[in-house]
């Protein structure tokens, strides 16, 4: 997957100085609410998420980062995060339908945690192929979200740092495979809202940034 994307980029003189950022959306209502969120919704970024996308963008500009382009997923909170981080770059955002969540099928108006409680008697790779009904596999994901982001990189003609707001699941099936990493390592790439992993093409390899500390608007204080 990783060659794929990387033949895309190369038809570019620069293609070694390109990253993608991935970004985790600020946090969201459904995020605050935990386990007892329904697994497929729309809610919008709480304030404190809009905060943490301010300061995403301020890390960029305080630290001389030159970001060229902006993609996010087409669900709300995700949109919002790109949206906040484009403005104050000053770019434009491009929605990928390819980066939004999973499709849970039939299962999408269930809670998070029931769905879980569904999942734990599956071993790794019944994990990785299982489809719910009307719905995707982890591995059908998987390869959805590598084929956008080949789209990315042949769209892309004059990038250098690329950023990329999805969801947390979604980071999970891409961060473990640039990783080379195995599908039951999947956890280890939990993210939490609001923060950065930057992976290098001329590396091959990928920076956890983490959480950048975020100031709080007047009316969370």
């Amino acid at each position: 997957m990783l060659n794929r994307i990387k033949t895309k980029l190369g038809v570019k003189n620069n293609a070694d100085k390109v990253s993608f950022w991935f970004i985790r959306h600020g946090q969201s209502e459904s995020n605050v609410l935990g386990s007892e969120c329904l697994v497929m919704n729309d809610a919008p970024l709480t304030e404190r998420g809009t905060d943490e996308a301010r300061s995403m963008a301020r890390y960029f500009k305080e630290n001389n980062i030159n970001v060229t382009d902006v993609y996010t997923s087409p669900l709300g909170r995700s949109h919002q995060t790109a949206e906040v981080i484009a403005k104050e770059l000053g770019l434009s955002v491009k929605v990928k339908d390819g980066l939004k969540e999973r499709d849970w099928g039939i299962w999408r108006d269930l809670p998070w945690d029931e769905v879980a409680n569904k999942l734990s008697g599956m071993d790794i790779n019944e994990r990785y192929s299982f489809v719910p009904e009307n719905g995707e596999s982890w591995q059908q994901m998987e390869r959805r979200l590598f084929d956008v982001l080949e789209e990315i990189a042949e769209e892309n003609s004059a990038g250098e740092n690329i950023l990329i707001v999805t969801h947390r699941g979604c980071l999970r099936a891409i961060l473990p495979v640039l990783a080379k990493a195995s599908h039951d390592k999947h956890e280890d790439f939990s993210v939490e809202t609001g923060s950065l992993t930057k992976f290098s093409f001329d590396k091959e390899s990928f920076e956890f940034v983490g959480l950048v500390p975020y100031t709080q608007s007047k009316n969370e204080q």
